[in-house]
């Protein structure tokens, strides 16, 4: 979307100066004789050329914010296994395999837009007294982009399975509420500049997703005890932004601005392991507002489900390094953001300051999935099956068109005279 937004910045102002030059001429401005020959030698065809571009601006607009509008967007369960620990490396390559794969090629994004999606971490509180809430980890995409998602994340997760959408026949997908409304949105972006990361990555190589951000995030839900959710929102950048980071890194860590940098370490490590597939990241959480204690028609204020968001984002927020990320002030755009929530949708433009950017070793920081190792008070349902593909020499079953049975074996099986039998009506 970066580059769509520079291109229609060109086209406007190549419209712009003919539209300048039109009325220069209809104006008959006192220009040098020679320019002004120039002008009307050419006047036609900067307007030609100024249409044309503006036409082809305006359409690709209007299809992609079409497209933008019908894009079906589908939530699936994701259940993770019993033995699920990935290392920090693996789970970086898995993300960055991951916006890889939701990436389109350069023409289609600028006319038919960028696809995206979505994890989110929802908590569903107890029904009864004495029981205990569940976490459900969903995955929002096209139905076209499930199985390649899945096949990405089965990179650092191999037992990795999704079950079915939701408002088809599963109990746990059933008590997510079709009706959610946010009532209040909270999202951030880097405090600092974009190129340096989130967290410190010194150490991180033989580390594993034991103690993960979307862990913290999950307790912190349980603790409010509300219903709530947390959604990590994926929108592939450009391909001209994966390697510019590094050069941006590279300025940063001059002798010339070494001194204005507390962390030069972190930026030193962030130079070398820098670079991959670079994507916006919308980090946002909601509730739904509660009524008072003792009224049921007065709800809870504006700065209560502020404070209840930043709770749920607090292990986010607490990641200190090179950068670290803060809240965005978002109060006159409260509505905008509520209507976004129910399709999970991303910013219209991306971030003027670049500020939502991340690294696929930035996801691994933010994104881990929560492991068993240590996280067992987490109310996660989890497989007790590991995932066992067929092993590609065991034969496959064949299926075969056999001839017409006799008039009795279809009397008794219950085909149709004329239809060719199958193998289950013959057993």
């Amino acid at each position: 979307m970066v580059r769509s937004r520079a291109t229609i910045a060109a086209v406007c102002a190549a419209a712009a100066v003919g539209v300048l030059l039109v009325c220069a001429a209809s104006l008959h401005v006192p220009v040098a004789d020679g320019l002004a020959a120039r002008l009307r030698g050419v006047r036609t065809p900067v307007e030609l050329a100024a249409a044309a571009f503006g036409l082809l601006a305006l359409a690709a607009s209007a299809r992609r914010l079409h497209n933008r509008r019908v894009r079906p967007m589908a939530r699936y369960r994701l259940a993770l296994s019993q033995s699920d620990e990935a290392s920090f490396e693996h789970v970086a390559s898995a993300y960055e395999q991951l916006v890889q794969t939701v990436r389109v090629a350069r023409v289609r994004r600028c006319f038919a837009g960028q696809p995206w999606l979505a994890l989110e971490s929802w908590f569903l509180p107890a029904d009864e007294d004495g029981e205990t809430g569940a976490a459900v980890i969903m995955l929002v995409c096209e139905p076209a982009l499930r199985d390649s998602a899945l096949a990405a994340l089965r990179h650092a997760y191999p037992d990795l399975t999704l079950h079915a959408e939701v408002g088809e026949d599963d109990a746990t997908t059933n008590r997510l509420p079709r009706d959610f409304v946010a009532d209040h949105v909270m999202r951030v972006r880097k405090a600092r500049s974009w190129a340096l990361p989130i967290g410190s990555l010194l150490g991180q190589d033989d580390a594993s997703n034991a103690r993960s951000t979307m862990a913290a995030v999950i307790r912190q839900q349980q603790q409010g005890g509300r219903l709530s959710c947390v959604r990590w929102c994926l929108m592939p950048a450009a391909e001209r932004l994966d390697n510019r980071a590094t050069r941006k890194l590279e300025g940063l860590e001059g002798p010339q601005r070494r001194t204005a940098i507390s962390v030069s370490s972190d930026v030193t490590q962030a130079s070398r392991t820098a670079g991959g597939a670079m994507c916006s990241l919308e980090l946002q959480a909601a509730v739904r507002a509660a009524p008072r204690p003792g009224s049921l028609r007065r709800r809870e204020s504006l700065l209560t489900m502020h404070a209840a968001c930043r709770q749920l984002l607090s292990p986010a927020l607490s990641q200190r390094g090179a950068n670290h990320l803060r809240e965005r002030l978002m109060l006159l755009r409260q509505g905008l953001y509520r209507r976004r929530w129910r399709r999970a949708e991303p910013p219209l433009l991306p971030d003027v300051a670049r500020a939502t950017l991340v690294s696929p070793r930035e996801l691994a920081v933010l994104m881990a999935l929560p492991s068993l190792g240590s996280e067992h008070a987490l109310p996660l349902q989890r497989n007790t099956v590991p995932y066992l593909p067929i092993p590609v020499d065991v034969p496959r079953a064949r299926t075969a068109d056999l001839p017409t049975p006799p008039a009795s074996v279809t009397a008794l099986r219950g085909a149709h005279p004329g239809r060719p039998a199958s193998i289950l009506d013959l057993a």
